[in-house]
């Protein structure tokens, strides 16, 4: 009887154990949180931050004109008036000089800029929707890994209970010895099972405080129940959805009008630029100073120098034609991803709903019908050891289409670029 008593109190210690997870803190851990806190925290996210905002304030640069210069110059100016040219010169002149671009240039850099800004801008979010898939992902892997060891934990319970039912029927003559030792070698299994699992937890809970940017063996609590079932939705539904807003598209888009402003750009500089030079002459041993005025400008056509401009032109239109290509595959790519994300929804949904009406209640009443036939001795204990594995395999698997149907959700969103409330709410 004491012995029986203390079975049931390891089994309770196990149980209370396997509710916790392991986990030193008992906090249930909310996904929306996890979230928010990502966001905030995690730092190649803020490092796309920083660079998106230094990409914003090249359009400042852009728009700015090229600095002035200003000078002196000194003429028949006598070695030995060092260090005091202005002494015993004979002419100083002071100038300022702009270089002056034609209109359509420096709009061109700035239009330039700006959709380079917008391409940042658009990397940037789309790297808030990967960190939130990946967050996402984790968040359900330590889902099936906790039920996982809450089903080890139960299974470690029913296999006691194994064990003293084939001990029963060993001392009344029923069983075999043989049975006994089956049953304590399958809780054996077990035990060591557990400590994998243990393992298994620490390594996703050490995967999500890294998104988190947190201590890597920092406690988490227990991830509550996960499923959240969503409309059945077809491609046509979906497809202008991703294709309006997806940033990786978006960023894309914006990596075409910048090469074509530089194209643009590039072609404007066969127009020659504009230099203007206003000059002061202070005479010396004379009342008559005077002024000057100069103007210049560029020759991109020389001979010499021609080549430089054709180039860029050609390397720009190059650029262009490999932008636009780019765009197109990433079209095609997020079609495919809204298609194969759609499709393993569904799939995962109809083995969700399988194995939770169908699967796991029919092998929870064949363990218990086996259970029945062993106490009256109508069957094997090998046979009641298939019934149990069968259900051990039952529940692994349906945790594991329920952590698959979330994953393939998280994909979607990833796909169509906004969560799946934001989804429902437009289609």
């Amino acid at each position: 009887m004491k012995k029986r008593l203390l079975r049931q109190l390891l089994t309770f210690i196990s149980i209370w154990l396997a509710a916790t997870v392991g986990a030193q803190s008992r906090d249930n851990l909310n996904l929306d949180e996890l979230i928010e806190e990502a966001l905030k925290s995690n730092p190649s996210l803020q490092a796309m931050r920083f660079q998106t905002e230094a990409a914003r304030t090249q359009i400042r640069q852009a728009r700015a004109w090229e600095p002035p210069q200003v000078g002196i110059e000194f003429f028949e100016t006598p070695i030995q008036s060092f260090p005091n040219p202005i002494k015993n010169g004979m002419e100083t002149d002071y100038f300022v000089q702009q270089m002056i671009s034609i209109p359509g240039k420096i709009s061109n850099m700035a239009k330039a800029a700006k959709s380079g800004a917008g391409m940042s801008e658009e990397s940037y979010k789309a790297l808030k929707r990967k960190i939130i898939r990946d967050l996402k992902l984790s968040y359900y892997e330590l889902y099936l890994v906790q039920r996982k060891i809450a089903i080890n934990a139960e299974n470690q319970m029913l296999l006691r209970q194994f064990v003293d039912i084939a001990m029963k029927q060993y001392e009344v003559g029923m069983g075999k010895q043989v049975d006994i030792f089956r049953a304590q070698t399958e809780l054996s299994r077990l035990v060591t099972d557990g400590l994998n699992l243990d393992q298994e937890r620490k390594v996703a809970e050490a995967m999500i405080n890294t998104i988190l940017n947190r201590p890597a063996n920092s406690p988490l609590g227990m991830v509550l129940d996960i499923i959240d079932t969503t409309a059945t939705w077809n491609f046509d539904q979906v497809m202008p959805l991703a294709l309006d807003s997806r940033p990786e598209l978006k960023a894309m888009g914006y990596n075409v009008d910048m090469n074509k402003a530089e194209l643009t750009l590039s072609k404007k500089e066969y127009v020659p630029d504009l230099m203007v030079r206003f000059m002061y002459k202070d005479m010396a041993n004379t009342g008559d100073d005077f002024w000057a005025l100069m103007g210049g400008v560029s020759v991109p056509l020389a001979f010499w120098s021609k080549g430089k401009f054709q180039g860029k032109v050609q390397e720009n239109q190059l650029n262009v034609n490999r932008a636009e290509a780019e765009y197109t595959e990433m079209k095609n790519m997020i079609l495919f991803e809204v298609q194969q994300a759609l499709v393993k929804v569904e799939s995962n949904k109809n083995i969700v709903m399988l194995y939770e009406n169908t699967v796991v209640p029919q092998a929870e009443q064949t363990l218990q019908s086996t259970l029945a036939a062993y106490q009256t001795g109508t069957t094997e204990f090998l046979m009641l050891i298939d019934a149990y594995r069968m259900l051990l395999m039952a529940k692994l698997d349906y945790y594991m289409a329920v952590m698959n149907y979330m994953a393939s959700q998280a994909q979607l969103e990833q796909a169509v670029g906004m969560d799946i409330k934001e989804l429902s709410a437009r289609i």
